[in-house]
């Protein structure tokens, strides 16, 4: 049975669940809600943009200090990838973001064979039985709390783009429902269901069924341009062509972190990694307009590397430098 939470009152309800809160250091409020303070984001105090940001003072080059602090105090995702020590991290970043009356961005990313398309991000597999176990562990890491939890980012769109074979895309459809099930029975949580971008689906409306099969109705709707730099126009468009599709009953939250100069459109591949060039996107903020869209969102962390292309690190690992540049490149829109 769906248990596709209705909207209510939007991010009102949730606002007034979690209190009005003074502003904190690792705290950043945005937008507005009739009759009720607005939600805040938490931004997550041990980013490890930090240190480079610290370090970049004594030596005079403020302009970077700047940037990289541009980023760091902006609320962004926080990956929990498989990683030791993940789970206790949710947990303590839960708990601290609920006392400063705050909402966490968690990023689930654990999938067995994940990034089947671009294999940049793959990992050493986890069986399906430990993929479950796992989501188990992150269910009871974020308990009663507040966050928004984004699923599997390509996960699903691997899948409809033919990158598993059809047994694995069986099981990659089992493991997304039993994450989306387990995730979404938690009494607070908003999650969302990762659906790709536009660059990968001209025609939004082909992946409502997939989504629909994945368990998109145990949560409140799907995220669109994780990690992808769309322009975020194109994306509300598009998401609310696949909302329709959906019936309209659904909701969108979508990644903004680094959309502000749209893709990269230079004949040197891949183009979505570490694309030079590339600027800072819109400022998170909830219920940004029009109808559906619940957020944006910097599900990406600026910061972390898409993959060891054009001269990064490994995916996931951070790089002051080209963070540095998105943040020079312009201020978020």
């Amino acid at each position: 049975m769906s248990i596709l939470r209705p909207r209510l009152a939007g991010w009102r309800a949730l606002a007034i669940a979690i209190g009005a809160a003074a502003s904190l250091g690792s705290v950043v409020a945005y937008g507005a809600t009739s009759g009720a303070a607005a939600p805040r984001l938490y931004a997550y105090p041990a980013n490890p943009l930090y240190a480079p940001a610290a370090g970049a003072e004594p030596g005079g080059d403020h302009a970077t200090a700047a940037a990289l602090k541009t980023i760091t105090q902006t609320p962004s995702g926080i990956w929990a990838a498989g990683q030791p020590g993940d789970i206790a991290m949710v947990r303590n970043v839960t708990l601290a973001a609920g006392q400063a009356h705050a909402v966490p961005v968690i990023v689930a990313y654990n999938l067995p064979d994940r990034d089947a398309c671009g294999k940049l991000s793959a990992l050493p597999s986890l069986t399906a039985a430990g993929y479950e176990k796992w989501i188990d562990q992150l269910a009871a890491a974020i308990g009663t709390g507040h966050d928004i939890v984004v699923v599997e980012p390509d996960g699903l769109p691997d899948i409809v783009r033919g990158c598993l074979s059809p047994a694995g895309s069986a099981v990659r459809y089992q493991l997304l429902r039993y994450a989306m099930r387990e995730l979404g029975r938690l009494p607070h949580a908003r999650v969302y269901l990762d659906a790709g971008n536009p660059g990968m689906f001209a025609r939004p409306a082909r992946l409502a069924g997939p989504l629909e099969a994945a368990g998109l109705r145990d949560g409140r709707g799907f995220s669109a341009n994780v990690s992808n730099f769309a322009w975020t126009a194109d994306v509300v468009a598009w998401s609310q062509h696949l909302e329709r599709a959906l019936g309209g009953t659904v909701g969108a939250v979508i990644d903004t972190s680094r959309s502000g100069r749209g893709p990269y459109t230079g004949s040197d591949a891949p183009q979505w990694c570490n694309p030079p060039g590339r600027a800072l996107g819109p400022a998170p903020r909830f219920n940004p307009g029009p109808a559906g869209i619940d957020a944006y969102l910097w599900i990406k962390d600026p910061g972390a590397s898409d993959g060891a292309c054009r001269g990064g690190p490994p995916a996931g690992q951070y790089w002051p430098a080209y963070a540095a540049a998105l943040a020079q490149s312009g201020p978020p829109s």
